[in-house]
């Protein structure tokens, strides 16, 4: 969590989160025990939602409305970076036969913006909104990459390196270290470091000033060989992005 959140607006969000987890109304007990709140804290957040049209009461259970979605939905027709990029994730998904993510940092994570699975059985799997740690991630080591040296130091220091596998990086300077050796090729790979049986492969993409990484997730077993061929790819749709969208007027805002 960041230390700038606010706490009613990351309560909203915990009870958004509630019923996406849950999938069924709720009574007030249930909903301010399931988020570890006051009944009479969590009372008010409803009551306002209800007010605005975001959540329905109905026999002493509530439940939030199509209103989430409806705007939610506009809100992301709108979004013309990721919409300007969608075009290329799908591209690269269907020449690769594998999953393709546009990630961005949040804080001390990384956070996938956009995902484009392929049809197949046996896939890496993602949802926009899923957050990564930075040091056990190709597309958190592309973000890294891509900062300025001091800020990418001051960053890396500050990360608790939490163990997933053997193979997750130890040391802060084995976490710079490696981010320099990948960023000197072009991409990152990350090789089992956050799951035993995946691979990632990353290259950051910088557009408007804003630091983004394209990112591919799959089966370790199946993409390992090719993980090198994956980043190539990836670097180089990386470049015709920067060249086309930046070339391109008006700008769209950074991120």
């Amino acid at each position: 969590m960041s230390t700038n959140d606010v706490k009613s607006a990351r309560r909203v969000l915990d009870i958004l989160q509630f019923f996406a987890a849950t999938r069924a109304p709720a009574t007030l007990s249930q909903i301010a025990a399931g988020l570890g709140i006051p009944k009479s804290s969590c009372l008010a957040l409803l009551d306002t939602l209800e007010g605005d049209g975001y959540a329905h009461l109905t026999a002493g259970r509530y439940y939030l409305t199509r209103r989430w979605l409806n705007e939610a939905r506009t809100v992301a027709e709108h979004d013309q970076l990721t919409t300007r990029i969608r075009p290329t994730l799908e591209a690269l998904r269907d020449e690769l036969g594998e999953t393709l993510i546009l990630a961005q940092r949040s804080g001390d994570h990384v956070v996938y913006l956009d995902v484009a699975e392929p049809e197949r059985i046996v896939r890496f799997t993602a949802r926009v909104g899923q957050l990564k740690p930075l040091h056990a991630s190709a597309s958190g080591r592309a973000l890294l990459g891509a900062m300025p040296a001091a800020d990418r130091e001051a960053l890396a220091a500050r990360l608790t390196l939490d163990r997933y596998t053997s193979k997750t990086v130890k040391t802060h300077k084995q976490l710079l270290q490696l981010i320099d050796a990948e960023a000197n090729r072009g991409w990152h790979v990350n090789l089992a470091e956050h799951q035993a049986d995946t691979l990632s492969v990353a290259a950051p993409l910088v557009l408007y000033g804003a630091v983004l990484a394209l990112v591919v997730g799959a089966p370790l077993d199946r993409s390992a060989a090719r993980a090198d061929l994956i980043g190539q790819t990836l670097l180089a749709a990386s470049r015709d992005l920067t060249q086309r969208i930046d070339s391109q007027a008006p700008a769209v805002p950074a991120y």
